[in-house]
């Protein structure tokens, strides 16, 4: 019986660290892909070793993130994982909050100088726009759905944020379009993703209706738009990090209307290749992980379209907050050019603001807090 039960205990040990080698050796010898798409991410790089890095402790680290970011089945240990963090009642894994059947990105503490830079920024871009100059902060779903969060959650600050931003631009003279009250109203309905950061298209069309309206004019209404339900299986950012099911699929809506339609679509990628389009939905991006590119495509420093409205010309400086809401703009200006800071060294390379009739500043509000390029307005303004 001893002995059957040493035997037992043998074979037990033999079956874990033969199962921890060969996980060793399939993370080592397995091709390996820089680009995770199921989490829409690049992975850590493989270290290069030297002397210093290895003194420093720095090798051992980033050998240790690499071989963790390449480990074989990753993601069977991420959705693991989650569940196992579930099970034990945790509310947040990985910076996702699950509540009432959606995720929820979990609010960080916010640095209000970032913020507080970056209207200063906008009010010295804004002085030679003669009043052309709107800016729009968009509420993420944490902060508009902040009464579904569980009780230890940080409070979301978000408000707050677009308030005191708000109230600067204001003194400034620069135009500051609130979208807050009428997303809040509209909760009710489905205005941001159950699996992404991002909000949906008809949460996009209630803040593109508020910018209409401030510039005095009115936006196509609902009655006149017919929405294709383009995909019932989107499952977004926050679905990525987690890797959890439990979350039911997004769908990606498309909204039509007569009227102005879109003549080209020029994109320039931030190696600066030049690629054509006739519409700036990307229809082919539906089959891809992320199929919230379906919208304007992926980021990149510069999309200028033309269309066949007779509307003048706007300038959109975003962040992806603006990629689904930018066709609607498309319907009232026959020149609409779009450019993300995030992937320039200077605006000036690409666009002259004073060429437009119109420049709107989109961000969604969590992301203007932390972004600090829009400093580089700033800085191109004190150039001139």
């Amino acid at each position: 019986m001893r002995d059957r039960k040493r035997l037992a205990d043998i074979l037990n040990a033999a079956l874990f660290f033969g199962a921890v080698a060969a996980v060793f050796l399939l993370t080592v010898f397995l091709p390996k892909s820089d680009f995770s798409e199921l989490e829409n991410r690049y992975l850590a790089e493989k270290p290069e070793f030297s002397v210093s890095e290895w003194f420093s402790g720095r090798f051992s680290e980033r050998l240790a993130e690499y071989s963790r970011e390449h480990i074989v089945l990753r993601p069977r240990w991420i959705s693991l994982h989650t569940l196992l963090e579930r099970l034990s009642g945790k509310k947040e894994v990985n910076g996702v909050i699950f509540a009432g059947g959606s995720l929820f990105e979990a609010p960080e503490e916010t640095d209000f100088s970032v913020a507080d830079r970056s209207a200063a920024a906008l009010i010295s871009f804004s002085e030679s726009l003669g009043g052309r100059l709107s800016v729009m902060l968009a509420p993420t779903a944490v902060q508009i759905y902040s009464d579904r969060l569980p009780a230890f959650s940080k409070e979301p600050s978000e408000k707050k944020l677009i308030d005191r931003v708000y109230s600067k631009l204001r003194e400034g003279g620069v135009g500051a379009v609130d979208v807050y009250d009428s997303l809040y109203s509209a909760r009710g309905d489905y205005i941001y993703y159950r699996t992404d950061h991002h909000w949906t298209t008809r949460g996009a069309y209630i803040a593109y209706s508020c910018y209409m309206r401030s510039l005095g004019y009115e936006p196509i209404p609902l009655d006149r738009i017919d929405v294709e339900h383009a995909s019932h299986s989107f499952r977004g950012s926050l679905y990525s990090k987690v890797l959890d099911d439990s979350a039911e699929p997004d769908v990606v809506d498309f909204y039509y209307s007569a009227g102005p339609s879109v003549k080209s679509v020029r994109v320039t990628s931030a190696d600066g290749t030049v690629s054509e389009h006739d519409s700036v939905i990307f229809r082919e991006n539906l089959a891809k992980k992320d199929q919230y590119l379906s919208f304007l495509g992926e980021n990149v420093p510069l999309i200028e379209i033309e269309t066949d409205a007779g509307g003048g010309s706007i300038l959109v400086i975003k962040d992806s907050y603006a990629n689904c809401l930018v066709p609607f703009l498309c319907k009232h200006f026959g020149r609409v050019t779009v450019v993300d800071l995030r992937y320039m060294m200077r605006l000036s390379d690409y666009a002259d603001p004073s060429d437009f009739d119109r420049v709107l500043v989109l961000y969604n509000a969590s992301g203007f807090a932390a972004d600090k390029n829009i400093s580089k307005l700033a800085i191109e303004k004190s150039a001139e």
